[in-house]
């Protein structure tokens, strides 16, 4: 009755039941919205003076799937970038050492992705979030070795990224890998599947390669001398 209108004389709202096969799973709430959406603006462009639209008490969960994409790379990349903004002031205004960071941090979230897809974790809100700590947490693993190397007595790129390695790549490994490592391993036994695959397997992930970044990857990278091999193209060039 909430839907007659004593002054208009008429139905001004009113529901229909529709009924679809049982789903059982994410693909199939997701592919069931979409259709309903579809039916609905094929009812609306009939243009019967009437606005139909579907509901159901799961599509709201499945809503996020419309923007979880854009919403992804929104969230990482402004995360990114404050993160190299913060680096470049804390390591003294230097360009290179806070885009080497920067390097880092994008190759540890981009396999992290490829480890979602195999370990068959899908995207969704929860793991956007998990997606967004790693950010922060790879920074941790990062940042060390950068700073240490930037604060190394030597000159040359090899002995000053040798210096970090030496110098801080225990207490990376120690101080933060093991310790990290030692505190989600409980989420392995987890009886629910939420922490198990979502905490667990990512986190997990993160951690092994946070480590694998700073202790292989970034000793080998700031031992090249990127510098010295663009002074000397642009010197050369320059002097030609």
């Amino acid at each position: 009755s909430s839907g007659i209108n004593a002054e208009y004389g008429g139905v001004t709202a009113a529901y229909f039941t529709l009924s679809h096969p049982r789903l059982s799973g994410s693909n199939d709430f997701i592919a069931s919205r979409k259709n309903s959406l579809k039916l609905a603006d094929d009812i609306n462009r009939l243009n019967l003076g009437i606005e139909v639209f579907p509901y159901s008490s799961a599509y709201h969960f499945y809503e996020q799937y419309d923007t979880i994409v854009k919403e992804t790379a929104l969230n990482l990349t402004i995360c990114i970038f404050a993160v190299l903004i913060v680096s470049f002031c804390m390591l003294g205004f230097q360009i290179y050492p806070s885009l080497v960071i920067l390097i880092s941090i994008t190759m540890v979230i981009v396999d992290l992705m490829g480890v979602m897809v195999v370990a068959g974790i899908p995207l969704n809100a929860i793991s956007l979030v998990n997606l967004i700590m790693s950010v922060g947490i790879a920074v941790e693993f990062s940042a060390h070795i950068v700073k240490s190397y930037v604060s190394s007595p030597y000159t040359c790129p090899r002995r000053k990224a040798k210096f970090a390695l030496v110098t801080t790549g225990p207490s990376v490994f120690s101080g933060i890998t093991l310790t990290k490592f030692v505190g989600i391993v409980v989420l392995a036994f987890a009886k629910s599947k939420l922490f198990e695959v979502f905490y667990f397997r990512m986190f997990l992930s993160v951690i092994v390669l946070g480590a694998t970044h700073s202790l292989i990857f970034l000793p080998a990278f700031l031992s090249l001398d990127f510098l010295g091999l663009l002074t000397l193209v642009f010197g050369t060039s320059k002097s030609v």
